[in-house]
């Protein structure tokens, strides 16, 4: 009976720390699949530093990034940093937004090559959003066991 005990006790904390505590387990799934529901890093003021691991789990996930600063009164320069898993390329994609979160600008960035960093810096001014897209250059080019690293900081 001691022992049917310590089990089902075993088992709950089990399931309640998969439920609970193991979101980076997760936390891909879904992270930041569309402009929609793009990972913030930078709202309106607040956040001078945001770091990303994650992978990418198929040759057809992606994962978009903001800079909001739509309710801004200022310009703020920053950059951006993509290091890849090594022996994985992956592709850097800026669109730029307007008040209406029309697009005024796409642009894909670096295309450095297999395992090397892509690097864009830049200014959103007031009123508009900037988004990143992360995304596999080729067939080969993801891995859900191997995170890319994705930094954003606010520069002088």
């Amino acid at each position: 009976m001691k022992r049917l005990k310590k089990l089902s006790a075993s088992i709950a904390l089990t399931a309640c720390l998969m439920a609970f505590g193991a979101s980076s387990a997760f936390a891909q799934y879904g992270y930041g699949d569309t402009m929609r529901t793009a990972e913030v890093m930078h709202q309106n003021g607040t956040g001078d530093y945001f770091q990303s691991w994650v992978p990418l789990e198929s040759l057809t996930d992606e994962d978009w990034y903001v800079i909001d600063n739509s309710f801004g009164s200022w310009d703020r320069n920053y950059y951006v940093l993509l290091s890849p898993p090594f022996g994985l390329d992956l592709q850097l994609q800026y669109v730029r937004t307007d008040y209406s979160d029309n697009i005024i600008s796409i642009q894909y960035l670096n295309q450095n090559g297999t395992g090397l960093q892509e690097y864009h810096s830049g200014s959103v001014r007031a009123g508009e959003k900037v988004y990143y897209r992360v995304m596999p250059v080729g067939p080969n080019d993801y891995n859900p066991n191997e995170r890319y690293k994705f930094e954003y900081r606010t520069t002088i």
